[in-house]
Formats: C-alpha cells, structure tokens, sequence
C-alpha cells in the first residue's frame, strides 16, 4: 500500500466569509501518473432494509411477533425475508467508561458500550418556531432529558438559518443535558398559529373591502396558506438543506434512524412519492415544485430515517379577536381554522406515516411526546429482503407489509428509491469534500472515521494525529493480477476557534494549517485482507501555535463518493 499526504502545513486553503476552499489539485506523481487499474464487473446484490413498529388496538407495543407472522411485498409482488430480528427486548447499554492515557481520541461513530439497536436525532426547529414559544418548547426537552436513561445513542440539532449539531450522538445523557441547557433561543420570523390565522383573517377582511386579493393569501380547500410564497420558499429551502444534512450525518449508522423534529411549521414535506396528498405545497404556499420536494425527500428515505414531527403549536383552539366579535361570518372563520387545522394534522400523519415515524400534535406535553416517540422508536422489528426487480432506475418502489394476525397497525417506511451504483451527473469531489469541511456542516459518516490526537511536548512540537478509515464503505476494485486498488482524497484543516486571523505583508487573510492529498491503496490478496482487519491507518502532523481548534478531517472516497468527516476540539497550550 502506498499512502501519500502533500503539502504539510502549507496554506492549501483560505478561510473566507466562513468557506473553506481545499486544493484543486493532488500534486502526487504517485496518483497522477499510475496507469488506471483493469476495470472490472460487478455484480451487485441489494439489501433492503425494513424496521417495523406494530401496535395493537390500545396504541401498545406488540412483543414476540416471528419473521412467519410477516409478509413483504415490493410493489404488490410477494419477496422472501431474508433477515429477520426482534429488537423489541433489547435494552440499551450504559456507555462504557475510557481510560486516560494522556492522548485524545474521535470517532464520527459513537463507540462507546455496544452496538446501539438505533440511533436517536432531536431536531430543535428554531427558524420555524416562533419567539415566544420556544422557551416553553426548551424546558419540556430538558424535562425529558433530565429522564432520559443513559445508553440511548443521541444527537441534538438546531436548525437556524442553518443547521448546527449541539452535540454529537452519545450515550451520555449528562452530555446532551449540559448541551440542552446550553442552547441559546434564536429569533424567527414566524408567529404562534394564532397570530397568523388572525393577520390572515384582517388581511382578507382588508382585500374584500377594497375589492381585490391579499397578496400571499391563497385559498386551499376553505382555509389559507400561514405564509406568502416568497417567505415559504425561503423556509422550504433552509428546511430541505437541514434535511439533507441529516441524512448524510447519520446515513454510515447501522439500524434504525428515529428523527424526533420538534418545530411549530413543517415546510417541507408531501411523502416519498408525492402520491398521498400535496398538502405540504398548500401549506407553504404553493412554492415548493414537486422535483424539488421529491429530491428533498430521498435522502430521508435512503438513510432510513423514520420521522417523528411534533408540533409546538401545543393545544389548538379556533379564535377571533375583539375587533371581530360582531361579524356575522364568524361561524365561516371558525370553520377556516378547524379546516386549516386539520390540513396541518394529515400532512404531519403523512410525514410520520411514510417514514414509519408517529406524529405528535395537539399536547402541551412535548417531553411526554418525546418519551413515546423513544419508546416507539426502540422497540422495532427489522425486516432484509433482497428485490427480485434489478432494475435500478431511481423510480420509487413501494413496500408493504401484512401480518397474519388482524387488528395491529403497522408503522414501517413505505419504499425506497432504486438509485443505480453509479452517480447521476459529473461530480467534482474536491467541491464535495469542500463542502463536507465548512464550519457548520455536521459530521458525515458514509466512511467511518477513528483518530488519536497527540498534542506537542519537548520532543514534538507538532500536534500528531493518527487516524484510520474503516473499509467497509471503501469501493476497492481488482485488477487481472488479482491486486486491489482504492483511491481517497484527504484533507485536515486546523480551525482556529477565535475572530482573530493572520494576515500577509499584502493584508491578504491567511488560510487556517492543512494538509491534503492522496490515500492510494495498491494490495495483493493477503495484505488485503489483513487491511480489512486493521483497518486503513494514516498519520498526519500539523503545527500550531498555541489557542483554541476544530480540527476538521475529511475523506472522500474517488470511486463511489462516500464522505466520512471527524470534529476534533483541542487546546494547544502555552510553553
């Protein structure tokens, strides 16, 4: 194996309005000049994974059920089950404890205890929920964190004007408790239901007076839009980014993803395939085109996440102002919230039900909510079953579920998309693992990620990371002698964690410490196989003056795109 990293500590990027630019090009002859490798072909067998939570008649978790109480049908044709587990008595483990042994160790993939049945994200919906409820909406997560018991593998989100992770997925409920109470409200440009649902009404009453249309208020099926096409873009956009981003955080998870989303709008959502309703459109004003939605959509079903919506908006009751109490059509605007209401609760049941997540709505009891939804989402049956269509044409396929016995719901993700191997479309993967890298993105793990950081001393005066990828996500192809060959791209930047930056005699900024280049994997068999076993080490250096840093590692895999990225937090002190 030969494993290349150029231009240590060289200034390869510049840190500008918050983006990091990585190198446009790997100058190692070692990559540039190796002659391709034979190409092969692959024959590919899928795996489709289905996790499954069954309910009975009083809304109760059934227990026991065996792969032969199950059928499984792929766009209406019976499959064999391949795979079947109970994960309906598993118990979650406390984390384990680690050892001081004077260097810091990272993973993108909690390790801690073992392998969690699934993995929980709390999404704090910020842009999407008003001021003034937010705080309330604070204390009911702390509540139910403060009860929360350890070994439950989960991360916390915010979504502002863009997506942050508070805190990584641990099993430590102290952690997630001390990010919680850490949060800091953020201000939004919605209003409580009830605001906007009286704004609507005088803005109508104020265009029938005049004699013509409000603008932004557009009648859907006897109710109206809570917001005008332009702001509902705009929240439709940032909502889908922070949709995508989740789904690359935890698509490298095994199991199954429960995303517990806590906001008082949904501005982005109409199901897998768009074919049960379009109420998410109507809702956000008719702005989000259905390619648009559908390419928001795939990532969640792709990842597997099963959504569980739970609406701020607490206890809803229909209502006018003073202002109104004399108008004669009162009973015609009470009937507009109840409409309006009730097309809010069916595009949530929607969300929920095409993920196999559950919605919450109309409780001011949020922590109560988050404890079923954590309960619902750990006691789940998984179903493997590999498609007899070979067709991958990126259509959507439905998938559904029956169970002999009569009387239990099912909530499972009702299909999945038959993306081909190959990616659709040129990619530049110096852009991707750019992208990957800025500040604020949230750790990815398609490649898993392991590092130990060594800080300077007397006899190292750089900081020493030693790092390894894990190959189960790595695209190795064979040549006719029977060789194995991967290529990855690798970059580490330093991100210092003050306003402050250097500057050159030409007042230019000067780019945080990296290095990047090339991990080339050239193997006969039997150090191959010995790789899979080890994993791929690496060893990278960097000098740094003494402050505050994110190191930030990413690595892109050349033939199949998967990105794997690590935060690393270090204080480097003063001699």
């Amino acid at each position: 194996m030969s494993m290349s990293i150029s231009g240590a500590r060289r200034a390869l990027a510049v840190l500008l309005s918050s983006s990091i630019a990585l190198a446009q090009a790997v100058p190692d002859k070692s990559v540039t000049d190796r002659p391709a490798p034979t190409p092969t072909i692959q024959i590919t067998s899928r795996i489709v994974y289905v996790d499954v939570v069954v309910r009975d008649t009083y809304g109760r978790i059934v227990r026991g059920l065996t792969e032969k109480d199950f059928r499984l049908l792929e766009d209406g044709k019976p499959q064999k089950i391949d795979f079947f587990r109970d994960h309906t008595h598993d118990e979650p483990t406390a984390p384990a404890k680690t050892t001081n042994d004077g260097a810091l160790n990272f993973s993108n993939i909690d390790t801690s205890g073992q392998a969690a049945n699934s993995v929980n994200i709390i999404l704090f919906d910020f842009f999407n929920t008003a001021p003034q409820d937010q705080l309330y909406a604070r204390k009911q997560m702390i509540r139910f964190l403060e009860n929360l018991p350890p070994g439950r593998q989960t991360a916390l989100f915010v979504l502002g004007t863009h997506l942050r992770m508070l805190q990584s997925f641990t099993g430590s409920t102290d952690r997630l408790l001390a990010a919680a109470k850490a949060m800091q409200l953020e201000t939004s440009t919605v209003k409580t239901v009830g605001a906007q649902q009286q704004d609507i009404y005088m803005a109508q009453a104020f265009a029938a007076a005049v004699g013509r249309s409000a603008s932004g208020i557009n009648p859907v099926s006897d109710g109206t839009t809570l917001q005008g096409g332009e702001d509902a873009q705009h929240a439709a956009d940032i909502t889908k980014t922070a949709l995508d981003q989740i789904s690359a955080a935890v698509s490298g998870y095994p199991g199954r993803k429960n995303l517990y989303w806590l906001g008082e709008t949904f501005p982005l959502y109409g199901g897998p395939t768009l074919e049960i309703n379009d109420l998410s459109q109507a809702i956000a004003g008719n702005t989000m085109s259905t390619v648009d939605m559908a390419d928001a959509n795939r990532g969640v079903a792709s990842a597997q996440i099963a959504i569980y919506p739970i609406s701020l908006t607490g206890l809803e009751v229909g209502g006018i102002g003073p202002e109104s109490n004399m108008n004669p059509n009162n009973g015609q605007e009470y009937a507009r919230q109840f409409n309006q209401r009730n097309a809010m609760h069916e595009m949530l049941n929607n969300m929920a039900d095409t993920t196999g997540g559950r919605a919450y709505y109309g409780t001011n009891d949020f922590a109560g909510a988050l404890a079923r939804g954590f309960e619902d989402g750990s006691s789940y049956y998984t179903l493997a079953y590999r498609p007899e269509n070979h067709n991958w044409n990126s259509h959507f396929r439905k998938i559904a579920l029956k169970l002999e016995q009569h009387g239990y719901s099912l909530a499972y993700r009702r299909g999945y998309y038959a993306f081909p191997d190959e990616p659709a479309g040129p990619i530049n993967p110096v852009s991707e693992l750019n992208a990957a890298l800025q500040p604020d993105t949230p750790e990815l793990t398609l490649l898993r990620l392991h590092s130990k950081v060594e800080l300077p001393d007397a006899q190292h005066p750089a900081v020493r990371i030693d790092s390894v990828i894990d190959p189960a996500n790595v695209d190795f192809s064979t040549d006719a002698q029977g060789r194995r060959h991967a290529r990855l791209l690798v970059s580490l930047i330093a991100i210092p964690e003050t306003e402050s930056r250097s500057v050159d005699h030409n007042q230019q900024p000067i780019g945080p410490p990296q290095t990047s280049g090339a991990y080339v994997v050239d193997l006969d068999r039997q150090a191959f196989q010995k790789l899979l076993v080890s994993g791929m080490p690496m060893h990278q250096e960097l000098a740094l003056a003494p402050g505050y840093y994110r190191l930030r590692l990413g690595v892109t895999d050349l033939a199949n795109h998967h990105i794997g990225t690590l935060d690393m937090p270090i204080v480097i002190a003063q001699n």
